[in-house]
């Protein structure tokens, strides 16, 4: 198996480069990714208060204090990422005044501080004007879901959105690396997505140790997520893109197999997982 985790490591290597950090004990880098944004960072954390993040709470907020930076923690997303704790968190944001996001959790957590992110940087006059939204959607979520419109808006008002570092925190998630925000209407029970280059974290870090506390059912649950996923793409795949999207699927699908065989034996291994990068 090692020759698969060192195509995956290289794939993820080629494809994200040095704004990607990932193995065992990796926290320390979250400072040094979020300091190159400013001085204050708002700190969004999964399930604030519950026992199985406060070590890797407590990792992070030492390397931002060891960077130099201050720091106002928030509450992140429930699961599915609801429309209104992303309008809770882009309130809060904008209340700490916070030059960058770091986002401390799974993929609802992340993708809500993309979608906060995106609130936080054009007002409801330029999206009228950009969009054409109307003055009632003009200050809320909705005219961004879709294809490129964040785009539209950096491009036309010269302003990338708001930072965010994507701290991930489940294995089944890849929204540290992604240009998609998955948002749920609760009243509708509809999930909408924003599709964009905009919204692409340009630094994560990923410590495949914080996993070790999860729940076997989420671990499983986030493997049999990863195999459709991967298969998915892969059966919606033609053209140039097929031979590099096989490799990668192959690989994904492969890995998860191993993975999840592994992990029913012994809940807290690490074998094949000592894959990472210098540091930064």
């Amino acid at each position: 198996m090692r020759e698969y985790f060192r195509g995956a490591e290289r794939i993820l290597k080629e494809w994200k480069g040095d704004s990607y950090l990932f193995g065992e004990d990796v926290l320390r880098a979250t400072g040094k990714y979020a300091q190159r944004y400013g001085k204050k960072a708002a700190l969004v954390v999964t399930e604030l208060g519950q026992a199985w993040i406060e070590k890797p709470l407590e990792e992070v907020k030492s390397s931002l204090k060891t960077n130099g930076m201050a720091f106002e923690m928030i509450n992140g997303a429930r699961p599915n990422a609801p429309r209104e704790d992303v309008y809770r968190i882009s309130l809060q944001v904008a209340r700490s005044r916070s030059n960058v996001i770091v986002a401390l959790g799974g993929g609802s957590t992340i993708d809500a501080a993309k979608a906060a992110a995106v609130l936080n940087t054009y007002s409801p006059a330029e999206v009228m004007e950009i969009l054409g939204a109307s003055v009632s959607d003009a200050d809320s979520i909705e005219p961004y879901f879709g294809t490129g419109l964040v785009s539209k808006m950096k491009e036309t008002t010269g302003r990338a959105v708001v930072p965010v570092i994507g701290v991930q925190t489940a294995a089944s998630s890849g929204a540290h690396l992604t240009k998609y925000s998955n948002i749920t209407d609760p009243v509708t029970g509809q999930k909408k997505l924003i599709v964009d280059e905009a919204i692409v974290p340009p630094a994560s870090v990923f410590d495949f140790k914080i996993t070790l506390d999860s729940p076997i059912s989420l671990t499983l649950d986030g493997g049999l997520d990863g195999i459709a996923h991967a298969w998915e793409v892969f059966m919606g795949t033609s053209g140039p893109a097929y031979e590099k999207v096989k490799e990668v699927a192959e690989l994904s699908i492969r890995l998860i197999v191993y993975g999840l065989q592994k992990i029913k034996k012994d809940k807290r291994g690490l074998e094949g997982l000592h894959l990472d990068w210098e540091p930064i």
